[in-house]
């Protein structure tokens, strides 16, 4: 809950002496707090009305006003037209019946007016009490009821975490205990995969997470599985320009396996083992956003893409999958060496279904 909102709560519905008071003597004690306003009235007439004349009938609206506040509209109209008769009785015992209102139809017609008026706005003011109070009730219900989410929000990232290290622990196991360099090839693969998710949810959900990612981290994050073994491999070169673009998880999570799997791609084939580049970028572009992975390998023939001789591997179904996630476009070209392509918009719609391109071939992912 807010901490203002909080500390304005007292002020609203206990805090002040007025509203104190008004909840003390009419809310809680409405018979006795009219029965005191009535003997005050019935004592400053019948002690001081010879002094203060006719303006002893001014007075009569202690009780007419408790009446009111206490009982509301109907207590108020009773009381109001009572006041004129009260009036008269009590000039009648002291035997001034001069110091009664010159015109009684306006007198008894005001008693009303005052005795509705009042009635009507106290009605109106509990109401509001009533009102701020039941809204206090539901939001420290929603409050408390947002820490239990919370508090199993947090035990379900943290599970989600165990169970990723736990995969990329199975699947290190196994790497290690097979000799048969394909097996070993893909389970490097499986585990960059895994990685890729891994570091996206420690991002997004970890204790102290952001609701968005920033690109830039995340990417490099990915990036530097493959540039941890620069020494053996192909350099990779990194030119993220964002320009301010937050990921979500929905965007997040595809966009880092795309990588993965263009990255690997061209380490793989596009780069010889001891040399060559790699360059990544993401960049803006109007509404949109453009990912490319550059390698220096021989390249491929787009051209070839699609014919019946050259199956789809599993990188290209994974990209395909999702790149329409995104809402995106991906294609390869041969521009000295390889050159992946992403075109995703800035605000990717996580169920608009995106078109592709140009499938690069059987010799690769």
């Amino acid at each position: 809950m807010n901490p203002r909102l909080r500390e304005g709560h007292p002020r609203i519905v206990q805090a002040g002496p007025i509203l104190a008071i008004h909840k003390t003597l009419f809310v809680d004690r409405p018979l006795l707090s009219l029965a005191g306003a009535a003997a005050v009235y019935v004592f400053i007439v019948l002690g001081f009305g010879r002094s203060l004349e006719i303006s002893s009938n001014y007075f009569v609206l202690l009780p007419v006003l408790a009446a009111a506040l206490g009982y509301g509209l109907a207590g108020g109209l009773v009381a109001g037209a009572l006041g004129l008769p009260a009036n008269l009785l009590l000039f009648n015992l002291l035997g001034r019946p001069e110091f009664s209102p010159a015109s009684k139809p306006i007198a008894e017609l005001s008693g009303l007016l005052v005795g509705g008026a009042s009635g009507y706005l106290a009605e109106y003011f509990r109401q509001l009490q009533s009102e701020i109070a039941r809204r206090i009730r539901t939001e420290e219900s929603l409050r408390r009821a947002l820490e239990d989410k919370q508090v199993l929000l947090l035990e379900l990232n943290h599970r989600v975490k165990n169970n990723l290290n736990v995969i990329k622990s199975l699947i290190q196991l196994q790497r290690n205990r097979s000799e048969a360099p394909e097996f070993r090839e893909a389970s490097d693969r499986l585990l960059a995969r895994v990685f890729a998710i891994a570091r996206a949810h420690d991002r997004m959900f970890g204790e102290d997470g952001p609701p968005v990612l920033d690109p830039v981290e995340y990417l490099q994050d990915i990036l530097a599985v493959y540039d941890a073994e620069a020494g053996i491999g192909p350099r990779i070169e990194a030119n993220l320009r964002p320009d301010g673009l937050r990921l979500p998880a929905e965007t997040a999570v595809p966009l880092g396996l795309i990588l993965n799997e263009a990255v690997a791609n061209a380490w793989k084939y596009g780069s010889s083992r001891e040399e060559g580049t790699i360059r990544v970028s993401l960049a803006r572009t109007g509404a949109g956003c453009v990912l490319e992975v550059r390698d220096s390998g021989p390249g491929f023939d787009p051209d070839a893409v699609g014919r019946p001789d050259r199956p789809q591997g599993l990188g290209v179904k994974i990209i395909r999958s999702l790149a329409a996630r995104l809402g995106g476009r991906v294609s390869w070209s041969r521009e000295g060496g390889t050159r992946f392509r992403l075109e995703f918009p800035a605000a990717a719609d996580p169920g608009k279904t995106g078109s592709v391109v140009a499938d690069p071939g059987p010799g690769r992912l």
